[in-house]
């Protein structure tokens, strides 16, 4: 059977039940923390305001949120001047909050539109449902109830995937290396710019990473620029956070997680470690047969999940790994291991932590809350649904190397 003949169910269940619940998290996050709508975008506004006024921006907080700061290099601060707009932060946040969904949609329609260059018809209800994932899914909806900026830069990774399988390395470089400015660990992405051997996308990722870190010291002076790397940057690595095992209501995607549960006296720089170690050989199998599309985007798709996964990234991160994601869902021909990918992808969807699971139990009949909450504290406590997902999707991406002729010698002759 031709492969793209039908419906892709698979993808439309994975897609559908991400929107879903993400228009129930929505409702809920309405509900349950309305005081925190637009922490991150007032974070963003103050410091505007503040730099704009000449003052240091990174003391700058909102009124009534002390604890959070501007944490991203000097000079992206420029792009939320015209946040700053006079009269408080809502208006500012109405033209963010817009461009997060424009910029969103247009990210889905270039995915859908490489997906079908790639030989798969896709129909109106696939474009709405990819721009409603990109833009409305679980893994979305905070990012935009907070005012956070991953919906657009998730966007800006799509702009970067596709110029390069489209030969335009420059753009793809400095697509990548404005996304990892921001957010640092897209710099990890690069990876994958090696082993294509692109070496005119890794330029033009450097020289604009670099450019930028830069240019921010005429700009805003020496000091500043050291603030951004003692306050921000350094902090980042929260080895601290998984001593004797993470708390497992932190919104938290790692390796990291299980590692600190399992060994809870582990040495904090073998835990920082290990999930490299671990997950190294894994994108190495994974880069060993590059021969058409599907094995190029199982090969991406193993680098940025083990980009999330080594890092301790927050749950919200997942939305940058939507371009390998949405585009396998269709692409993928392998039937049991497309079966396996829209599990993970699924289980991927219940993004919830244990306190979340505990709430859902507690809305059934009491005589089997009791059993439940056995099985749904250690299983939640070792790991979370996205991690467990994301481990069973990289599961499928190595069955799918390995069924389609690389083995496990050609990993050691081509590292040999």
């Amino acid at each position: 059977m031709n492969r793209f003949r039908g419906y892709p169910l698979g993808a439309w269940f994975v897609l559908v039940t991400g929107v879903l619940l993400g228009v129930r998290t929505a409702a809920l996050m309405r509900l349950g923390r309305a005081d925190m709508f637009a922490l991150n975008f007032k974070v963003y506004y103050y410091a505007a305001e503040t730099a704009l006024a000449g003052g240091d921006f990174y003391a700058a907080t909102p009124p009534d949120w002390p604890a959070y700061r501007y944490l991203y290099p000097p000079l992206s601060v420029l792009a939320f001047y015209p946040a700053a707009i006079p009269g408080g932060w809502l208006p500012g946040f109405v033209v963010h909050t817009a461009g997060a969904v424009v910029i969103g949609a247009a990210g889905g329609v270039l995915l859908c539109r490489y997906v079908e260059r790639s030989g798969r018809s896709l129909s109106r209800i696939d474009y709405a449902l990819v721009a409603a994932f990109l833009v409305a899914s679980i893994h979305s909806v905070p990012s935009v109830f907070y005012g956070n900026v991953n919906v657009q830069l998730a966007a800006l990774t799509v702009v970067g995937f596709v110029a390069l399988d489209r030969g335009r390395e420059e753009l793809s470089g400095v697509a990548f290396a404005l996304v990892a400015f921001i957010k640092v660990f897209p710099a990890l992405f690069g990876v994958w710019f090696l082993r294509r051997r692109a070496w005119r996308a890794v330029g033009a990722a450097v020289g604009t990473g670099v450019g930028l870190l830069a240019l921010g010291v005429p700009v805003f002076g020496v000091e500043t620029t050291r603030t951004y790397f003692r306050e921000a940057l350094f902090p980042r690595n929260r080895a601290d956070m998984f001593q004797g095992g993470l708390d497992p209501n932190s919104a938290y995607i790692t390796l990291r997680r299980p590692l600190s549960v399992a060994f809870p006296e582990m040495d904090p720089t073998l835990l920082v470690a290990l999930p490299f170690l671990l997950l190294a050989p894994v994108v190495l199998y994974l880069y060993t047969d590059l021969d058409d599309r599907v094995d190029r985007l199982v090969a991406i798709h193993g680098t940025v999940t083990a980009t999330l996964l080594a890092l301790p990234s927050y749950f919200i991160y997942y939305v940058y790994l939507v371009f390998p994601l949405v585009a396998l869902l269709y692409l993928m021909d392998d039937r049991p291991v497309r079966t396996a990918f829209v599990a993970g992808a699924f289980v991927a969807n219940i993004s919830y932590t244990l306190n979340n699971a505990e709430n859902v139990v507690r809305l059934l009949p009491d005589a089997v809350q009791p059993a439940l909450f056995s099985v749904v504290r250690p299983v939640f406590t070792f790991m979370s649904p996205i991690e467990y997902g994301m481990v069973l999707m990289l599961a499928a991406c190595v069955a799918y190397r390995y069924r389609n002729g690389v083995s496990v010698r050609t990993v050691a002759s081509a590292a040999a």
